[in-house]
């Protein structure tokens, strides 16, 4: 072999070797926290037969995600693509999410759902489901007619203390469920420029009625997770105050038995606010600017196509963000359905500001001084704002 061939023999196979990687399926890595993993999974498997598209899917427990998001941002491994909660997206300085592009149109999903990927004016998200609002769950085989009230709850309470039963299960100490309480009383967490607001009368007002459920002998000071699920089902609660992602789960559970109806007013006009909010795809480290954009955008158009969209709803009743799947949803709802779509209505969205992450960080911490016993509402709720202040001020934002 003359030097010259030898030569262009090896040109060719360097340039082999150079091409080989560009035209690899590329693989993404996709971090979730949904309890329907295994759904999640299965969806993601269909994609990667479908588009020859490899994706890793792992999930982590939700009370670790956002840690674990921070410590692989500092390591410089972040995952390709996250499902989170739409609060999330107020990480972006650590996270550095992409911006993702327009894509198709408004209509192609549900109003409501559109715009909550959306941060300081940026669409950092793309919308998967919808909905997260609290409601209020009960047993028919020991409710003959829901309570409107808390006032009417309260006085079905003998009645239950005869059969055994216990009136609400609730998750007491999670500060989601408190929330409702403070909308009702006109209160809010951040204002409308995300400024947390939490040292107000309302508020003082919404933890002496918070609390109230506990010495009126509605709930348990002790109620977690479990006695709005668990404890719920077995029949040692007659009501639960629960998420729009147990129904599923409760109708397996209870059947027939289960019904759904708003949440009981804390006074005869005066409806509790619960939030409702979404999960989105996002893209952290920049990674729609990397040489996975391509096939991370084709991630999205399949998690929100008809297919996807329609078989995630019939495995958990995550609403749709698809319009077209969504109005299929409301023409088949049952009534338990309905009941959810009603309180929906009357639920308010969760904010995506900065100032949200802090306005929890103070509620907690002034609900536990309350839950102790050392402080009292008015004194929980200047704790509240003084926490949140803070904390804001602790970062660079």
């Amino acid at each position: 072999m003359t030097l010259d061939r030898l030569i262009r023999s090896l040109a060719c196979l360097l340039a082999l070797v150079a091409a080989a990687p560009l035209s690899a399926a590329p693989k993404l890595v996709f971090w979730n926290s949904q309890q329907n993993a295994e759904l999640l999974a299965a969806i993601t498997a269909d994609f990667s037969r479908i588009t020859g598209i490899k994706v890793e899917t792992n999930w982590l427990n939700q009370a670790d995600l956002r840690s674990s998001l921070l410590r692989h941002a500092t390591d410089g491994d972040l995952p390709d693509v996250v499902l989170v909660p739409t609060d999330f997206l107020a990480l972006d300085k650590e996270l550095k999410y992409s911006e993702l592009p327009a894509q198709g149109k408004a209509s192609d999903l549900v109003p409501n759902a559109a715009g909550s990927g959306l941060f300081e004016g940026r669409n950092l998200g793309a919308p998967m489901f919808w909905g997260n609002h609290l409601m209020l769950y009960y047993n028919r085989s020991l409710v003959a007619k829901p309570a409107r009230t808390l006032a009417e709850m309260a006085q079905q309470v003998p009645a239950l203390q005869a059969k055994g039963v216990k009136a609400l299960g609730t998750n007491f100490g999670e500060m989601y469920w408190m929330v409702p309480f403070y909308g009702a009383y006109g209160g809010w967490p951040v204002d409308a420029k995300g400024k947390v607001t939490l040292d107000t009368p309302a508020m003082a007002k919404t933890l002496d009625t918070y609390f109230g459920l506990v010495t009126r002998g509605l709930t348990l000071k002790e109620c977690h997770t479990e006695c709005a699920m668990d404890r719920f089902t077995a029949g040692e609660f007659a009501y639960a105050i629960n998420g729009d992602w147990a129904m599923r789960e409760l109708q397996d559970a209870l059947g027939d038995k289960l019904g759904v109806t708003t949440l009981p007013q804390v006074e005869p006009g005066k409806n509790l606010v619960p939030m409702y909010s979404g999960y989105v795809l996002a893209f952290p480290g920049l990674a729609l600017k990397g040489p996975k954009r391509d096939a991370l955008l084709k991630f999205v158009k399949y998690m929100q196509s008809p297919q996807v969209q329609r078989k995630w709803f019939d495995e958990t009743h995550h609403l749709p963000v698809n319009a077209s799947v969504y109005r299929e949803v409301l023409t088949k709802a049952d009534d338990n359905l309905k009941a959810s779509l009603n309180q929906l209505k009357l639920a308010r969205a969760m904010p995506n500001d900065r100032g949200m992450a802090f306005a929890w960080e103070g509620l907690a911490k002034g609900f536990s001084a309350m839950y102790q016993g050392r402080v009292t509402a008015a004194e929980a709720a200047r704790l509240m704002q003084q926490h949140a202040d803070r904390a804001q001020q602790r970062t660079d934002y």
